[in-house]
């Protein structure tokens, strides 16, 4: 999936991208799509299909556009995306283009190249099929069995031989007992997958085998962790002194933090020096126990817990030190410390001094 779906999927702006109102109106002998005069659209025999895709007795249209080469006569609506006519099938998209302060619409119009429109058909999230190939956003790709397809959650897809990531079978799986757990982790009978994306850092996205991992008793942990009858896992990654049976996290809402019955865990690490009964978790990645402050698995050594608070942006204080992302910022005056707001060039400044992302920097006056 490119990126931009997933980032306004996980953002819930999904809707954005397709017209759900029809812009079509019909009016004083003329077409028009919104206030867009459709020259030689055909009044008498113009028919709305449904939000974006319309025809008359000669062409298609998306969004008002004229889908070149296609025919009228023929042509009929698959979904919001997909078109197809005796012939030819269209994917079109009216996508957000995202520049420097500004955003604006473009439409995507093309054909999909190869596909077999008698027997092409829509499968969901759009995706779909003909009796060759599949295809995702228009664009085909191969599988093993066409019948059997079908796409799963987070890029994943099955059919009756395999398991699919990214659009590429997954070597080794079974497809009759493939399943996705979260959007990181999927299994069939036999193996346990970790698969990774874009959003997940700079990589491109793939696929591994978590090599220990039981599939049987293997379930997910909130977003990061998971663990299986014998082991817990952080991505792929196992936790050999963490006990399985009473992990889990502390608070969902900070998903990179767990612990098991005796320890407290930040992704892989072990919080060695935390005291489990008294931890507390806060904003930032900072958390506190008893008597120690913590910037993700790390002590901050001589920190005061009992003056010590959370401000934003990675910044936190107590009553003798000023931290942004854990790091101690030398000079700062945590009496005078606070954030600000409404300047390019500064985010927090105390009685001395401005800031800006934790550094020291000069004014512009």
């Amino acid at each position: 999936m490119k990126l931009l779906h997933i980032l306004l999927s996980v953002l819930g702006l999904g809707v954005l991208l397709s017209c759900k109102k029809s812009g079509y109106q019909t009016k004083n002998g003329a077409v028009y799509y919104k206030d867009y005069l459709m020259q030689g659209a055909d009044y008498d025999s113009f028919q709305e299909l449904n939000a974006v895709f319309a025809k008359d007795k000669t062409r298609g249209y998306y969004r008002g556009v004229t889908l070149d080469r296609s025919d009228g006569a023929s042509f009929n609506a698959l979904d919001e995306h997909y078109a197809r006519d005796e012939k030819l099938v269209f994917y079109c998209d009216n996508y957000l283009d995202f520049k420097l302060f500004e955003t604006k619409r473009k439409d995507k119009i093309s054909r999909v190249e190869g596909a077999d429109a008698s027997s092409f058909s829509v499968l969901a999230s759009e995706y779909a099929k003909d009796k060759v190939r599949c295809y995702y956003q228009g664009k085909g790709f191969a599988v093993n069995d066409v019948a059997s397809f079908e796409p799963i959650d987070y890029s994943f897809g099955r059919d009756k031989t395999v398991g699919y990531f990214d659009l590429k079978p997954i070597s080794g799986s079974q497809g009759s007992s493939f399943t996705v757990l979260s959007r990181n982790i999927a299994k069939d009978n036999q193996h346990v997958y970790y698969s990774w994306t874009r959003l997940d850092g700079p990589l491109k996205a793939g696929i591994r085998e978590i090599k220990a991992a039981d599939p049987a008793s293997f379930t997910v942990v909130g977003m990061y962790y998971s663990k299986d009858k014998a082991r817990v896992y952080f991505q792929d990654r196992p936790l050999p002194a963490a006990d399985p049976a009473s992990f889990g996290h502390l608070n969902e809402a900070y998903p990179q933090f767990a612990a098991d019955k005796a320890q407290v865990y930040y992704q892989d690490k072990r919080i060695g020096e935390a005291d489990k009964s008294s931890f507390k978790l806060s904003t930032d990645d900072y958390a506190v126990d008893k008597q120690t402050v913590f910037y993700k698995n790390l002590p901050l050594k001589g920190s005061d817990v009992s003056s010590f608070s959370v401000l934003e942006s990675g910044y936190a204080k107590d009553g003798k030190r000023v931290y942004h992302e854990g790091k101690l910022l030398t000079g700062a005056d945590p009496g005078s410390f606070a954030m600000v707001s409404n300047y390019a060039d500064r985010d927090a400044a105390d009685k001395k001094q401005i800031y800006h992302e934790g550094r020291r920097v000069k004014p512009d006056n």
